[in-house]
């Protein structure tokens, strides 16, 4: 492989996208380390403060995330997914909503970010083409990946990089990438990684509606829920209106409360379960929207269900 033409071409690819690239971590850092590939970003490791909450818009780059402490919740297109310790999230990012939250020992999320470019796995790949690389039109969901040893391993090496960044050449930047998309395909998830990696390159969007649908319950505020959508929130309210012939507020508050009541007769929950999984960010404020719908509290509406 022609090394010199793999560098120029993923430095093309850089400068194309570095108007839109916005570091997952940003604002809520406590400590960070970055592995840079000619001043670009590759490999980042963080500490962040929980809980917090950051809109994020990667447009055509795929992000491997790790977790290394505390836990980490994307909400996107196809849906809200949740990874704790020793858990990673393969998907492809666009506009998404990042959540950070601390765990029993800590308020901190440690978390490590390996970027994924399309441009460069094809020239990594340029004279061994394989399957996944060759382009699906099939919508795929973000992957949750569950460390095995060898990952483990992968991500202890990069690591000592992060304290050494200074050994990091081009050339062994190059190969962690590689190993990584290696290790993916030989883990346990092997399936859904290369389904992942092969939808990587294809354009398919979501409707307006499965967006929608796969969010009601992941308690977005409209703004957030219109960023997720890649609209303004005015044009997110006239295509909610068009398609749902009501107001986004109202048609989402009583699909979460139809949701609630039905998971009220049908399990034994804890009501404060209940309210988070049908997306209300607080029991006081779910019990008090229940009762406006259905006159009674949520624990009086179980007992006489």
């Amino acid at each position: 492989m022609d090394n010199k033409k793999v560098l120029d071409s993923f430095l093309d690819f850089f400068r194309k996208y570095l108007t839109v690239i916005s570091f997952t971590f940003v604002h809520i850092m406590t400590e960070t380390g970055l592995i840079q590939f000619r001043g670009m970003p590759l490999f980042q490791r963080a500490k962040m403060l929980a809980p917090g909450t950051k809109l994020n818009n990667l447009q055509d780059i795929a992000c491997f995330f790790y977790i290394v402490q505390g836990n980490y919740e994307a909400v996107e297109s196809n849906g809200k997914f949740r990874i704790t310790a020793k858990e990673a999230l393969l998907k492809k990012c666009g506009n998404y909503i990042a959540r950070f939250f601390g765990s029993e020992q800590s308020n901190e999320c440690e978390a490590v970010a390996v970027y994924l470019y399309p441009d460069l796995l094809q020239e990594l790949y340029k004279n061994e083409l394989p399957e996944f690389l060759k382009q699906s039109d099939k919508i795929i969901p973000p992957s949750k990946i569950v460390a095995d040893d060898m990952i483990e391993k992968y991500m202890s090496n990069l690591f000592d990089y992060f304290d050494n960044p200074e050994i990091v050449d081009e050339e062994l930047a190059l190969h962690k990438v590689k190993e990584l998309v290696m290790l993916l395909l030989r883990s346990e998830q092997y399936e859904s990684v290369q389904q992942f990696l092969s939808e990587l390159f294809s354009p398919g969007v979501l409707s307006f509606q499965s967006v929608i649908e796969n969010n009601l319950y992941s308690g977005l505020s409209l703004e957030e829920l219109a960023f997720v959508c890649n609209k303004s929130l005015s044009s997110f309210k006239r295509e909610f209106n068009r398609v749902y012939k009501k107001s986004p507020a109202k048609y989402i508050k009583n699909r979460k409360l139809e949701k609630a009541a039905q998971l009220l007769n049908s399990t034994v929950e804890a009501i404060s379960n209940i309210a988070y999984d049908c997306g209300f960010q607080d029991v006081t404020t779910f019990s008090a929207t229940f009762h406006e719908k259905y006159g009674v509290a949520p624990s009086k509406y179980r007992a006489t269900a």
